[in-house]
C-alpha cells in the first residue's frame, strides 16, 4: 500500500489538537464535545427528503468518463505530495449548481426587513480570515462578509447530514480530467462598495489571489487546499485548478467556511487583514465590530442573488457564559439558540410547542476503539464480544437524552451513507452471543481490561461507566482510567497508548480526513494497530471516486468492514439541539464545515 504522507497531516492534526485541548472547540460544560464555538442559530423541524442527485447539466460537464461503480478508478500516476484533506475540509459530492432557493416574488416584499439576534460564544483575535482557524471569525463573526467559490447546500429539501455542494461565485464547472477543474464564474458578483475596493466586479484573478494566499506555507488554513498543484485565471470569468492527483474531497475544500475570497487591495493596505478592512462580496456588510461585545452586519443591497438576503441586519452578540447566553434567549434578547442538554430539558418542559431542530453533527461525539495489536483485543472474538455487550441505544436514551446517534464514525457526505439501525443492531446488544465468543476464545474469565476515558464532561464518564457495567456482565473486568484532555489527545489520538479508549473522536470532519489517516492500515493515525487489505482497497478507491453513488457504496462497505472487525465506532455521535422563537421563519440550516449561507433565507415575521 502506498504511503499516506504523514508529515503534513501530522501538522494539521497537531494544530487541531491544540485548538481542542485549548477548549476552543470542545465545550467547557459538563457535557459533550461541541460544534463550532459560536453557538446560536434558529430551529425548524426538518422533513426527511431525498438528497439532490448529482447528474451533470449543460453548465456542469465532466470530460472524462466516470468509472463504473464496480470498477474502482486506477491509482493516480502522480502520487499526492500532501495528505488527505484536513479536519475542516468536507467530502465532495459533485452537485449540480443550483441557486439558493428564494421565496416567490409576490411574497418577497413582505418578508424583507428586520434584524436577527444571534450569539457567539467566543471573541475573535483579529479579522484576517486566512490567518485563523476559529469559527468565531469565519462563521460567527466578520467572516460572513465574504463569499466563496462554492458552498454547502441547505434548505428544506436537503436531508441532513449533507456535504453536497453548489456554486456561489461560480456558474458551473467542468472536469477536464480527473485532476483538472475549470470553473465558469457568474458575471454579476461585485465587491462591496467600501474602500479600497469600491464595488468593482469580482473576477477570477481575485479567487486565484485568495487561494494562493490561503495556501501559503505556514498559513493556518493552508491544509484545506493541500491537494492543489496550480491555479490559473485565463480570463475574468474562468478559473482553472489542477490537482496533484484525483481527490473526491476537493470541491468541498473550496466550500469550507474558511476558504474565503478576499480582495487584493484590502490586503495591500497594511499587508494583512488583521485590523481590517473587511470588504467581501457576500450578502452581509460588516457595519461594526466591538471586541467582547458584538458584530453587526447590514444588508448588502448589491448582492448578486435576487432578493437575498431577506433581513436588514444580523447582530451577533458575544456571550461566553452558557448561563448568560441561555438567559438572553429566554428573555427574547436573542432569537435563536443552541441549547445545552441540561437547558433542553428545562426549555422543552416550559415551551413544548417551540420549534426544535435536532441536528446530526458530522465528526463529533463519543468514540470507542480497541488496540488490535495487544492482548486481549488482538483476538477478534474478544473485540466483537465487547461490542456485543454494549447497548448504545439504551445509553443514548438514558445518558444523552436521545440527543445522540450510533454510527461507525466516518464523517458522511449524505444522510443515506449512514448504515441503517437494523444493520447496526447486528453488532451490538446481544449478551448471549458476547458470552459465546468469549467462551470460544478460551481466555480465563474475567478478562482484565484497562480503559482510558477522556475527561470531557459528565456524560462521557457516565457512558464509560455504562459500558463497563455491560462488559462486566459478559466476562470482562474493565478498569477505567480518566485522563485529562491534553493527555487524552497526546496518549490516545496521537500516541495510541491504550488497550481500549472511550472519549471524543479525533478532530476530523470528512471521509478522506478520517478514512485515510485513521482507518487505513498505514494511516498516520491508525492507533488501533489493525491491517486489512480489503478495507485499504475500499478506502483508496473512494478517495478518488467523484461519482457520489459509487462513492457511497464504497464508504458504506468500508464502514461494514470496520464494524465487523471491531476496530472503532461511535456509540454516541452528537446531535445538537436548537430552539427559536416563533418570529424566525425559513431557517433551514446546514452547519457542515463552517457553513453560514443559510442566514440569507431567514426572515422575521413582525
Amino acid at each position: 500500500m502506498k504511503s499516506l504522507h504523514r508529515r503534513p497531516i501530522i501538522g494539521f492534526l497537531a494544530l487541531s489538537l491544540c485548538i481542542l485541548l485549548g477548549m476552543s472547540s470542545i465545550a467547557c460544560s459538563d457535557d459533550t464535545a461541541a460544534p463550532p464555538p459560536a453557538a446560536a442559530t434558529a430551529v425548524i423541524d426538518r422533513p426527511a427528503t431525498t438528497p439532490p442527485q448529482a447528474n451533470p447539466t449543460p453548465r456542469q460537464t465532466v470530460a472524462a468518463p466516470t468509472p463504473e461503480p464496480t470498477q474502482p478508478p486506477p491509482l493516480p500516476t502522480i502520487v499526492p505530495t500532501q495528505p488527505p484533506p484536513p479536519p475542516t475540509a468536507a467530502p465532495t459530492v459533485v452537485a449540480t449548481p443550483v441557486p439558493m432557493t428564494t421565496p416567490p416574488a409576490a411574497e418577497t416584499s413582505e418578508r424583507h426587513g428586520g434584524a436577527l439576534n444571534l450569539i457567539s460564544r467566543r471573541n475573535i483575535r483579529h479579522q484576517d480570515v486566512h490567518q485563523d482557524v476559529s469559527a468565531a471569525l469565519s462563521t460567527w463573526g466578520p467572516g460572513i462578509a465574504y463569499s466563496r467559490l462554492m458552498r454547502f447546500r441547505s434548505g428544506a429539501d436537503v436531508a441532513l447530514p449533507s456535504l453536497a455542494v453548489e456554486c456561489e461565485l461560480c456558474d458551473g464547472w467542468t472536469m477536464l480530467d480527473d485532476a483538472t477543474f475549470e470553473f465558469t464564474l457568474r458575471g454579476d458578483p461585485l465587491w462591496q462598495d467600501l474602500h479600497p475596493v469600491n464595488g468593482r466586479p469580482l473576477v477570477a484573478a481575485d479567487i486565484a489571489f485568495s487561494y494562493e494566499r490561503q495556501r501559503a506555507e505556514g498559513a493556518p488554513n493552508a491544509p484545506l487546499l493541500h491537494i492543489i498543484d496550480t491555479i490559473d485565471a485565463p480570463a475574468d470569468d474562468r478559473l482553472r485548478i489542477t490537482l496533484h492527483a484525483a481527490d473526491a474531497d476537493f470541491l468541498t475544500a473550496l466550500a469550507d467556511g474558511h476558504s474565503k475570497i478576499v480582495a487584493k487591495e484590502a490586503v495591500e493596505l497594511s499587508g494583512d487583514l488583521k485590523n481590517g478592512p473587511t470588504v467581501g462580496s457576500s450578502p452581509w456588510i460588516l457595519a461594526e465590530t466591538q471586541p467582547d461585545a458584538s458584530h453587526i452586519f447590514r444588508r448588502n443591497d448589491d448582492y448578486f442573488e435576487p432578493d437575498m438576503p431577506m433581513l436588514d441586519q444580523i447582530r451577533i452578540h458575544i456571550i461566553t457564559d452558557d448561563g448568560t447566553a441561555y438567559a438572553a434567549f429566554r428573555v427574547h434578547k436573542v432569537d435563536v439558540h443552541q441549547l445545552q442538554p441540561r437547558e433542553w430539558e428545562d426549555f422543552h418542559t416550559q415551551q413544548p410547542d417551540a420549534a426544535i431542530l435536532r441536528y446530526k453533527e458530522i465528526g463529533t461525539g463519543l468514540e470507542v476503539a480497541f488496540n488490535t495489536a495487544e492482548p486481549p483485543f488482538d483476538d477478534l472474538r474478544v473485540r466483537q464480544s465487547a461490542m456485543l455487550a454494549m447497548d448504545p441505544w439504551g445509553a443514548i436514551a438514558d445518558i444523552w437524552g436521545s440527543a445522540a446517534y450510533l454510527t461507525q464514525g466516518a464523517p458522511l457526505a449524505s444522510a443515506d451513507w449512514q448504515l441503517s439501525d437494523d444493520e447496526l443492531r447486528g453488532y451490538f446488544n446481544d449478551r448471549r452471543r458476547a458470552g459465546a465468543l468469549l467462551a470460544d476464545a478460551a481466555i480465563p474469565l474475567p478478562i482484565p481490561v484497562a480503559v482510558k476515558v477522556g475527561d470531557f464532561g459528565a456524560r462521557y464518564q457516565q457512558h464509560a461507566e455504562r459500558i463497563r457495567e455491560k462488559m462486566r456482565a459478559v466476562g470482562f473486568d474493565p478498569s477505567l482510567e480518566v485522563v485529562d484532555r491534553r493527555r487524552f489527545g497526546e496518549d490516545v489520538w496521537f500516541g495510541g497508548n491504550y488497550k481500549m479508549f472511550i472519549g471524543p473522536t479525533a478532530p476530523v470532519a470528512s471521509p478522506n480526513g478520517y478514512l485515510l489517516p485513521l482507518l487505513a492500515s498505514s494511516g498516520a493515525w491508525n492507533t488501533t494497530g489493525h491491517a486489512n487489505d480489503a478495507l485499504d482497497a475500499l478506502i483508496l478507491a473512494q478517495a478518488q471516486e467523484y461519482d457520489p453513488i459509487a462513492r457511497q457504496e464504497l464508504v458504506m462497505d468500508a464502514q461494514r468492514i470496520a464494524l465487523e472487525n471491531a476496530y472503532r465506532f461511535m456509540p454516541a455521535a452528537t446531535v445538537s439541539l436548537w430552539a427559536s422563537w416563533p418570529q424566525v421563519q425559513d431557517f433551514t440550516p446546514n452547519f457542515a464545515a463552517s457553513e453560514y449561507s443559510h442566514w440569507s433565507r431567514v426572515w422575521i415575521r413582525e
